[in-house]
């Protein structure tokens, strides 16, 4: 039986090797510095959009997140084009041969996989924040949110409803990273798996387009929950607590994060990364990598 401390220093190097390996691939620097390039114009295009509509963000936070919601859609896929090309970039480069020669078992590899997988995901994210409050802070200001000299709520508490909305927006993000994995899993060439990674990226981002009254009734706690069809389109779920989040720089604050649409989003995501996880996990102990 496999040792946990050993199998997690295997996967630590081999995330580390992965790290290595991709900050020095032109196609994930140039994926990268699409997003922050994305990022900076798009804060300055919605400063002037605002300035040209006579149209003002109530605080530097209304800024930032209304910045980060209309930028992730766009980064997403970018990053996800990336993970899918993760085994490909191996294979192309006959790495993975030297690495299967090693001791090291393939769960172990596909789980560093996932975990590189998972800090792109998070580097995505915190790279929108950053230029999104940075931007909020040189716009309008961040601190305390106030009305009138009347403090509404700390800027702590506010940055800190942001830092739980950004988990639960990672936590979707993730099952898009499973599923960037599971593609890269089955693809010898960075064409193929780029080809068939957005060709179901839009397919389950086409579900979220059913009408929400289509879907089925579940029973919790003895009170029914609608779960609409519209939620296998798991791929815009990561909106849903950003919208929540929505409320909170105009003064209202969130009572609880565990509304019926937030369970549904972490039920969904949930469910999708795990299948898609076994789907890789089968996937990488049959194929034959010396091909």
């Amino acid at each position: 039986m496999t040792d946990p401390l050993d199998f997690g220093r295997t996967v630590a190097r081999l995330v580390r090797a992965d790290v290595t390996k991709l900050s020095h691939y032109w196609v994930v620097l140039i994926g990268f510095c699409a997003i922050f390039v994305l990022a900076v114009p798009g804060t300055m295009l919605f400063h002037w959009a605002e300035q040209a509509a006579n149209v003002a963000s109530n605080s530097g936070y209304d800024f930032a997140l209304s910045v980060v919601n209309r930028l992730v859609d766009a980064a997403t896929p970018i990053v996800y084009v990336l993970i899918c090309i993760l085994f490909a970039i191996d294979v192309s480069n006959s790495t993975l041969k030297c690495i299967l020669t090693r001791p090291v078992t393939r769960m172990e590899l596909l789980c560093s996989k996932y975990v590189t997988a998972l800090g792109m995901v998070l580097l995505m994210v915190t790279m929108l924040w950053v230029v999104a409050l940075g931007a909020g802070a040189f716009y309008h200001g961040l601190g305390d949110l106030t009305e009138n000299d009347y403090v509404i709520f700390e800027g702590s508490y506010v940055l800190g409803q942001f830092a739980i909305g950004t988990g639960f927006v990672l936590l979707c993000l993730s099952a898009v990273a499973a599923l960037g994995v599971t593609v890269s899993t089955f693809s010898s060439t960075m064409g193929g798996a780029i080809i068939i990674g957005m060709i179901l990226f839009f397919f389950f981002d086409m579900a979220s387009v059913i009408p929400a009254s289509l879907g089925f009734t579940l029973s919790l706690g003895g009170e029914p929950l609608h779960v609409p069809l519209s939620t296998l389109g798991f791929t815009n779920q990561l909106l849903v607590p950003l919208d929540l989040l929505g409320d909170l720089p105009t003064g209202i604050p969130i009572r609880t994060w565990w509304t019926p649409e937030i369970l549904r989003m972490v039920v969904t995501c949930t469910t999708y990364f795990w299948i898609f996880f076994a789907i890789s996990a089968v996937g990488i102990r049959r194929r034959d990598f010396t091909l």
